[in-house]
């Protein structure tokens, strides 16, 4: 296993250090910008990785579902060509701002989603949390978790398995690009933070 010896300690310990690994990590989020590809050079040693992924299947699904209802709607006479482009600029921008984010710092990962990134990070988990990661099917035994993004050409799914606030065994999923730079970027960042801060015996 992967980063096993991470935190411990007490429940409200890790809680205050699991919060602590976030906002480091929401600071170097805002540090990098919001494209990955727009990265200062200085900002690179802190975004360890980043990159896009269309919105899951449920968001897709429901949004294919209103655009062919709307598309019936017209073809029975009861729409207008400004409502048809007000209608596919909304859909559009929904679409937009359900783009789901997979990122990695030298404090942890996220999936965030555009439209709420400045609120919160979804699916963040601290790397010292992290006790393996894995790309392509989830390895067995591992338990189920929630997802983060949909399948899409040139991205593979990737699972992270950690320990919780509170010391239970959960596992993150989410769809990226390069899946082993990311296996490598997760597995990296734990490496260096065990050099910098060893443990105590």
């Amino acid at each position: 296993m992967v980063g096993a010896a991470g935190g411990g300690g007490v429940a409200a310990e890790r809680a205050v250090r699991w919060e602590r690994s976030r906002l480091r990590h929401q600071d170097a989020l805002r540090a990098a910008g919001f494209l990955p590809w727009g990265v200062r050079r200085r900002d690179r040693t802190r975004l360890r990785y980043a990159c896009f992924t269309p919105a899951g299947p449920l968001v897709r699904s429901a949004l294919l579902l209103l655009a062919a209802g709307y598309a019936g709607w017209v073809a029975l006479g009861h729409g207008t060509g400004a409502n048809v482009l007000r209608v596919t600029g909304f859909l559009l921008l929904v679409l937009v701002l359900s783009t789901n984010r997979a990122s990695v710092t030298d404090d942890g990962l996220s999936y965030d989603v555009t439209g709420l990134r400045q609120v919160a990070s979804f699916g963040f988990v601290p790397l010292w949390a992290v006790q393996d990661v894995a790309a392509g099917s989830r390895p067995d035994g591992w338990p189920r978790g929630p997802g983060h993004g949909g399948p899409w050409p040139g991205r593979r799914r990737v699972h992270v398995r950690y320990t919780d606030q509170y010391g239970a065994d959960r596992v993150r999923s989410g769809w990226v690009r390069r899946p082993q730079q990311y296996v490598d970027a997760v597995r990296g960042g734990q490496v260096e933070r065990k050099r910098k801060h060893p443990r105590r015996r």
